[in-house]
């Protein structure tokens, strides 16, 4: 009895909250001036820099001029022959002090210092020559330099825990490629673990700008590098194609690892792997980095048939070689419902069935970001990343698969024209377990971009979309304000952890009035995404619910629960190197040092606390939310904590519409897991009771 009075409290409270319109609650608002992350692109060099610098107070530099011109350290890899491992102080105008940052493998019983000054150079009283080993940087960890009888400040010694990597520029160095008097660099490099052993050691071919607004809005760059030839980088297996990632917009620098680790959790089919290093450049400390695969079709990646290099086998030029063409609109460069751009290449492999690695693009990314690719008939851009010089044949196949999924899965019985389900061209598990980690994170960019899947060929795969892996993750968890609405009017608010968010994306573009056509008329989009049209489905709605509890809910609770949760003992771990990148870039110190939001504490640890809480915060509003749905009684659709005659005539009377008769749990209501309710569900629930003699 009481059981069923639990249930019967359970599924009245539910009643409440309808799955179909989840009212953003005020619980957790903040007061924000929301960000419109349409205007976060950076198209090509020459729209230059546009970093955001934190407000603060015009600081009094007593120490800023000082008689010495030069003081680096050397030495800091000991047992390594090479030239790369040193480096500069820094002086810090937050601090008006110098700081030497030293990597995990630095001795400081044995290093050298070598500097330029006019007259003795004294730490803490003690007179230091230059070019000669010492140990004098182990005695303490703050030393008062004196030059003659002139007071110079303090200089401050950090030691991080992580491995290193220093790059040698062969140009005008990571200064002028941050402020685009390069486009490139390219050098020499030394990678390190935090003991000291060698993991690479040789010529990077390129490095370069990486992603939009992390780029533009960030004084701590992030880049993309690329070795002459595949390494296996501290164990994340062969790639010559790497991602450097500063983590400048995230002051925890921990978002996107609990994703990952979130999704590596979840089973979710492909996750890539990072690690924390520190970066030198040309003797010059860059902060904590985060070392990722890149997003590409690799056997240790996405791994999937290589349809591009299968295309090159059977043809006689480079692809990017042959001639750029576009069908459905005016240029390349163009975003126009139903047309699509290619590569006209004159031969095919046998089969082109895949693979093909898509990425959903926002319309205005959509002419300078892809190469290959095609905007759906609801205007969905979509760009194709693999391969990234596609045949025209290449294109039409898969964006006709594409189609006809879209045409499913917009439709009102699930079913296009063809008389194929939506679930005949995705793999639904999958596609559950992405949307659950841009729900979950509440990822701004949850369809707008970055939103990957994939399709393997016939011959090797099912013949079905697969949704991974997941990406780019440092403006989620309210870390960056703004919000969705869509055309049925749902509202989702990226700073409230208390509704829901990514399932009211409309595909990007809906209602933007600055998007035109090439004759200066408005084309709508559609006004609800795909994670939006499927969430619409009560039978998809369970399955999202049951997923969540199973995969997502146990590992979120380890994370963020208890006196000493899993996220601040991964932060822990970082924590020495996490220290010196905030001494060098000051990314601490609340709401005025964010470039977006207030996700910013008094240290590094406080950072990993605001988002530990929220975290927590959501893990337990999506639990509420979603629990009820895997403890219903099926056919219990009046509620009351049983299914009987009752239900029968509940049904019975809200199919003929009699005096509005409600149901307070439709999905208990749905059992031949149609997402519909109709005559069949009452039959089936005639015929249950009958030979179950209630």
């Amino acid at each position: 009895m009481k059981s069923r009075l639990l249930i019967k409290f359970i599924f009245a409270v539910t009643a409440a909250v309808s799955i179909f319109a989840q009212a953003p609650a005020v619980a957790s608002a903040k007061e924000y001036t929301l960000s419109d992350r349409g205007m976060d692109i950076i198209d090509d060099y020459q729209t230059g820099p546009r970093t955001v610098q934190p407000k603060r107070d015009a600081p009094d530099l007593k120490y800023k001029e000082i008689p010495v011109s030069a003081f680096s350290v050397y030495d800091l890899s000991p047992g390594i022959d090479t030239d790369l491992d040193y480096t500069d102080w820094w002086y810090s105008d937050w601090d008006d002090c110098r700081y030497i940052f030293l990597p995990a493998t630095a001795d400081r019983k044995k290093l050298t210092i070598k500097f330029k000054a006019d007259g003795v150079l004294k730490l803490n009283g003690k007179t230091v020559t230059s070019g000669s080993v010492t140990s004098i940087l182990s005695e303490a960890d703050e030393f008062k330099v004196t030059v003659g009888s002139i007071d110079c400040g303090t200089l401050k010694i950090m030691q991080s825990n992580l491995g290193c990597m220093y790059i040698s520029t062969r140009h005008g160095g990571l200064d002028d490629l941050d402020a685009y008097k390069v486009s490139s660099e390219s050098g020499t490099t030394l990678m390190l673990d935090e003991k000291g052993n060698k993991v690479y050691s040789g010529e990077y071919e390129k490095l370069t700008p990486h992603g939009n607004s992390s780029w533009g809005y960030s004084k701590k760059k992030p880049y993309n590098f690329k070795l002459p030839k595949k390494a296996d980088l501290y164990g994340m297996g062969k790639a010559k194609k790497w991602t450097l990632l500063s983590n400048y917009l995230d002051h925890s620098m921990l978002r996107n690892t609990l994703t990952d680790e979130m999704c590596k959790t979840a089973g979710i089919d492909c996750v890539l792997d990072s690690t924390y290093i520190d970066l030198y450049a040309d003797g010059s400390y860059r902060g904590t980095y985060q070392l990722y695969e890149r997003v590409q079709i690799k056997k240790n990646r996405v791994n999937i048939t290589d349809l591009e290099e299968e295309t090159e086998k059977v043809n006689d030029k480079d692809l990017e070689d042959y001639p750029h063409k576009v069908a459905g609109a005016s240029s390349v460069s163009e975003y126009m419902e139903n047309s699509y751009k290619y590569y006209d290449i004159p031969k095919n492999p046998k089969d082109i069935t895949g693979g093909y690695l898509l990425q959903f693009q926002q319309w205005n990314r959509y002419g300078g970001k892809c190469l290959s690719g095609f905007v759906t008939s609801r205007g969905q851009a979509i760009g194709i990343d693999g391969p990234e010089y596609a045949s025209k044949a290449q294109v039409e196949y898969i964006r006709g698969f594409v189609q006809d999924f879209e045409d499913a899965l917009y439709s009102s019985t699930g079913y296009n024209s063809k008389g194929k389900h939506y679930s005949d061209y995705i793999d639904v598990d999958s596609f559950i377990k992405a949307y659950l980690a841009e729900e979950i994170s509440e990822n701004i960019d949850a369809t707008f971009s970055s939103f990957y899947f994939w399709k393997d060929s016939d011959k090797t795969g099912d013949g079905k979309l697969h949704f991974s892996p997941s990406w780019d993750h440092d403006l989620a968890y309210d870390n960056y304000p703004t919000s969705r609405i869509n055309s049925d009017g749902k509202i989702g608010y990226s700073y409230k952890y208390d509704n829901l968010f990514a399932a009211y994306f409309p595909i990007h573009g809906y209602d933007d009035n600055s998007r035109t056509s090439s004759t200066g008329s408005h084309r709508p989009t559609i006004g609800i995404s795909w994670l939006g049209q499927l969430y619409k489905k009560e039978s998809y709605v369970e399955r999202v619910a049951k997923t969540y509890i199973e995969c997502f809910e146990p590992y979120l609770t380890a994370m963020t629960d208890g006196d000493d949760p899993q996220l601040t003992q991964l932060a822990e771990s970082i924590k020495p190197s996490a220290e010196m990148s905030n001494a060098r870039w000051h990314t601490y110190g609340g709401r005025s040092y964010c470039v977006f939001g207030d996700s910013s504490g008094a240290d590094f640890m406080g950072s990993v606390d605001i988002f530990r809480t929220y975290a927590k915060n959501r893990k337990n509003w999506l639990t509420k939310l979603w629990k009820p749905y895997t403890e219903y009684i099926r056919g219990d659709v009046n509620s009351d904590g049983e299914f009987s005659i009752s239900d029968v005539v509940t049904l019975q009377r809200w199919l003929m519409h009699k005096n509005n008769a409600p149901l307070a749990f439709r999905r208990a209501a749905d059992l031949t897991d149609d997402d519909r309710i109709n005559v069949f569900d009452l039959c089936l629930m005639k015929r249950e009771l009958i030979n179950s003699d209630r």
